[in-house]
């Protein structure tokens, strides 16, 4: 059985609502799917020998269950349409495995930012811009913690440089959400976006089309490996969420906070998610209450302290002079803002 695409996605659209992201990752998967049932019926027993195959192809449970989602949608497709539409009752969600956390070291992001790769030429047309605008693509998942959708799909006219802000309105939730932009990221998008109208996309390919994330990935593993950043593991789009995400919560931002700065819609999502890290945020937290902090030896206290004025990183800030040392007995610190 072959499921037509066209009305398939008028369907998801418009009936099921869902996102752009969404709408795009189901349509692939929708392909694949018809292509391997080009010449079979869509019965339990045919699903069920897919999965099979799928599994035994290596594909994990999470990947799996993105295709039990368009199976599901798909059910519901047959379903309105007056289909056969019970090819897929029984069918349980994979087992949810946790995947590690994979974070980059500040050290990491700078290398994949800063690291030139030479392109030639696309089409006949010089396309040396584009280490500039894959370093700046770089930067801005770093800093914003945004998933790489909302970024690919970022129109200039959502853009407000004079007030740093990127406001993502296609994300996986559907609610609008804003992101906070400053410094040096500021200049160099001023520089991407350039010479452009309000419905172009901030972030382009060779084409100056919506960038595509395998090229996205493509090119940041090419520069993982001249910046020799030994785990390629952890270079995907995603781990700059990840650590984004960690980076927060270990210098004391409250969970709550982060939540909303991921645009995660059930803080229960982020607690899951980075729930070591809520752990050892909150565990330092509670050694402020006033009732039992005489019972917290001084050393904590003040190991707590460093800790906090580290996560500020104002060693590497030009803007400061800044100096501190753990003595026996305690700290001692100097901090000056330069004229």
């Amino acid at each position: 059985m072959h499921v037509p695409e066209d009305d398939f996605k008028q369907f998801i659209t418009i009936r099921l609502g869902l996102a752009p992201e969404s709408i795009r990752h189901d349509m692939c998967r929708l392909r694949i799917i018809n292509k391997w049932f080009a010449d079979k019926e869509l019965t339990k027993e045919n699903i069920e020998a897919y999965f099979f195959k799928r599994k035994e192809e290596g594909l994990g449970n999470s990947a799996l269950n993105t295709y039990r989602s368009v199976f599901r949608h798909v059910q519901h497709y047959c379903k309105d349409r007056r289909l056969p539409c019970d090819f897929f009752e029984g069918f349980k969600s994979f087992k949810k495995i946790k995947p590690d956390i994979i974070v980059f070291t500040q050290e990491e992001i700078e290398l994949l930012e800063n690291t030139y790769i030479t392109y030639g030429h696309f089409q006949g047309r010089d396309v040396s811009f584009l280490n500039f605008r894959y370093g700046t693509l770089t930067r801005f998942l770093a800093e914003t913690g945004c998933r790489f959708g909302e970024a690919a799909n970022l129109k200039i006219k959502n853009l407000d440089l004079n007030a740093g802000r990127a406001t993502f309105i296609e994300t996986k939730t559907n609610q609008n959400r804003t992101a906070f932009i400053i410094g040096p990221l500021v200049d160099a998008l001023k520089q991407t976006i350039e010479g452009l109208g309000p419905d172009d996309y901030v972030f382009r390919n060779a084409a100056e089309h919506r960038i595509h994330p395998q090229d996205y990935i493509t090119d940041l593993k090419k520069r993982a490996k001249i910046a020799r950043i030994v785990n390629l593991k952890k270079v995907h789009p995603h781990n700059f969420r990840h650590t984004y995400a960690t980076m927060l919560l270990e210098a004391g931002v409250q969970i709550t906070e982060v939540s909303k700065l991921l645009g995660h819609k059930d803080i229960q999502t982020t607690y899951d998610t980075y729930m070591h890290l809520a752990d050892k945020t909150l565990q330092k937290a509670a050694m402020r209450n006033p009732l039992i902090r005489d019972s917290v030896a001084p050393k904590e206290t003040i190991r707590a302290i460093k800790e906090t004025l580290d996560n500020f990183h104002l060693e590497g800030d030009p803007r400061f002079i800044y100096t501190i040392s753990e003595t026996e007995n305690g700290l001692q610190f100097s901090l000056q803002a330069k004229n």
